[in-house]
């Protein structure tokens, strides 16, 4: 982001909680659920019923699934539809009777119960083999109305109403069902593996799963066994150009990094009235390489800062972003872990280097700017501050950093400028920095690059900096140095006193109800306004010829997706915890976009 931010080789919501009666009214949810509940939205508390779930699965399973409790997660489905306000969500009625009848259920389901799945090998979960444990209220009505004996296929066997034969037996207020009668035979229930889990993962990682509506996990081993199969389903469902993004941005290595060295996932979803919360946890083996960083990440940690994003203007935002390089041992560290996930370092641009030793800390953010798209650039209210140790060393870098950027790339020809210590309009002195592009003379060109993809790229640039180009400030504060994207004061002076003498984005309430779902000390949080982002891509279809329109227009007062990741040791081993957090109202146009698609493809097909 810094080297997009910059340039190149690489391409209020403030304290103001009446602004108006549609914030005021998100804001109060945000904070009212932060006092009600220890996570901020966890509404239903299951206390044990996750560990009285769990009872049911087999100690030996490699990977399992319960829902502690079917009715809670069903009211919490039916709160986050009505507070998602899409009236089309509901025609069908209830989530949970939805789900039952598109499973041929009738009667004897128990939805006061838990239901559970679970898998006890690699080969029976690539193929499907598992054994399903269904809460019921009187197994023998249950059994009786939903499926037929055929004693010919064996004692246990019987055949669903679309003829398909499975076995079943019945035991502890569920029945257990499986295509393998062998599966049932084998089956012993576990005792105590919640304190199992507990034992290998720290109080806050238990408290997120026991508040969650659904839990899912899986072993290390598993996990390495069947991810190339998990690899080839995700792909056979996403678009060549999507997987080919992926692959140069080094997330299948991420994936196979993380099969190769892990001990076990956790998965837990977590539906509220408000949101979805999504929190994950990977265990690394204790002698394995993820832990041995870990080890040294955490002897080398300094003061690991919980408010990632506390030197950023307070304002309404398109996204936001901060690095805590302190929480991830200091910038070895954070290339450490990104050559342990086979992450390309290759793309981060040389300067990093030289400054990396000193740094503390990176935070970015783009704001919605008064002069639009096509005036001002996406960039134009946009907000960079290296946090270091040394900040005039940073500025020295950047002084040589920026000018060497001159020069033809391709058929692209940039040229650069940087100034020291300028007087500004309005008082003060900032460093001035600029930068130029232009389709290179025929003569100047080389062959890493076509005339085409510079036009492109220069329009890419052309829509972030503006018609004019890069032209940015930067200036020495606190302990960092700021840099913006425009020549704009009120920019230069919103990015030097956030967190020194203004209250910088960590204090906007809404972010900090968010932030209880979030890893407690995060060493990567961003937060990306969905609603903000609609108004931004509205504005750069409306410059594209026959796109005006394309883009629907969304609330701009929702609350923003938020994500948060936090790495280092627990216990004797690394643990890699990240979480993500989708308001309901975002969760609502998502769902609905996909239902008006649907419905859109029926009626085509029907010829209507």
């Amino acid at each position: 982001m810094i080297a997009a931010a910059i340039g190149i080789e690489y391409e209020d919501r403030s304290m103001n909680m009446i602004r108006s009666s549609r914030r005021r009214r998100g804001l109060s949810a945000f904070t009212i659920a932060t006092v009600l509940g220890p996570f901020g939205w966890a509404s239903t508390l299951h206390g044990d019923r996750f560990a009285d779930a769990l009872d049911i699965v087999p100690g030996d399973a490699v990977a399992w699934l319960v829902i502690p409790s079917l009715s809670a997660l069903n009211a919490d489905l039916g709160d986050l539809l009505d507070r998602a306000n899409r009236p089309e969500l509901a025609v069908a009625g209830r989530p949970l009777d939805v789900i039952i009848s598109q499973f041929g259920i009738a009667a004897g389901f128990d939805e006061r119960g838990s239901l559970a799945a679970w898998s006890r090998s690699g080969e029976s979960l690539a193929d499907g083999d598992g054994v399903v444990a269904v809460p019921v209220e009187d197994a023998n009505r249950f059994i009786d109305a939903n499926f037929e004996a055929d004693a010919a296929e064996g004692p246990s066997a019987h055949r669903t109403r679309d003829g398909e034969i499975v076995h079943l037996k019945v035991a502890a207020g569920h029945v257990l069902i499986s295509p393998r009668e062998d599966l049932l035979a084998a089956w012993k229930p576990s005792v105590g593996m919640a304190d199992e889990l507990a034992g290998r993962f720290d109080a806050d990682a238990m408290d997120g799963m026991r508040q969650a509506d659904l839990v899912l996990r899986i072993d290390g081993g598993t996990l390495q066994s069947t991810r190339a199969a998990a690899i080839a389903a995700a792909e056979a469902n996403v678009p060549a150009t999507g997987m080919a993004g992926m692959g140069d941005l080094g997330m299948g290595s991420m994936v196979d990094r993380l099969g190769s060295d892990a001990a076990e996932l956790v998965i837990a979803l977590d539906v509220d009235a408000l949101a979805i919360g999504i929190r994950g946890w990977t265990r690394f083996d204790a002698d394995g390489p993820m832990s041995a960083l870990a080890s040294r990440i955490d002897a080398a940690n300094g003061d690991a800062s919980s408010a990632v994003l506390g030197r950023l203007p307070n304002q309404a935002f398109y996204m936001a972003m901060g690095v805590d390089l302190d929480g991830l041992g200091g910038y070895s560290g954070m290339m450490g872990l990104l050559a342990a996930l086979d992450v390309d370092t290759t793309v981060m641009p040389g300067w990093m280097s030289r400054i990396g030793p000193s740094m503390r800390g990176v935070e970015f953010a783009m704001y919605p700017s008064k002069l639009g798209v096509a005036m001002g650039g996406a960039l134009n209210d946009a907000s960079l501050i290296l946090l270091t140790d040394d900040p005039d060393a940073v500025r020295a870098t950047m002084a040589d950093a920026v000018p060497a950027m001159s020069g033809v790339t391709g058929a692209l020809e940039r040229k650069t400028a940087w100034r020291s210590d300028v007087e500004q309009r309005r008082g003060g002195v900032a460093d001035e920095f600029e930068m130029s592009a232009a389709i290179a003379k025929a003569n100047q060109r080389d062959d890493t690059g076509t005339v085409g993809e510079a036009s492109m790229r220069l329009t890419a640039e052309k829509m972030m900096f503006g018609p004019r180009g890069l032209k940015g400030l930067g200036r020495v504060v606190g302990g960092g140095y700021v840099m913006t994207f425009s020549r704009r004061p009120d920019v230069l002076a919103r990015a030097s006193e956030a967190g020194v003498s203004a209250p910088g984005l960590d204090e906007d309430p809404v972010l900090t109800s968010m932030r209880s779902w979030l890893p407690t000390d995060p060493d990567v949080e961003v937060f990306i306004d969905v609603g903000q982002l609609g108004r931004l891509a509205r504005q750069v279809a409306s410059l594209v010829p026959g796109a005006d329109g394309v883009v629907p227009e969304l609330p701009t007062d929702m609350p923003p997706i938020g994500f948060g990741l936090s790495f280092g040791p627990v216990a004797d081993a690394a643990h890699l915890e990240w979480a993500m957090v989708l308001p309901s109202e975002v969760v609502g146009i998502a769902v609905g976009s996909v239902i008006s698609e649907a419905m859109g493809n029926l009626r085509g097909e029907g010829g209507g």
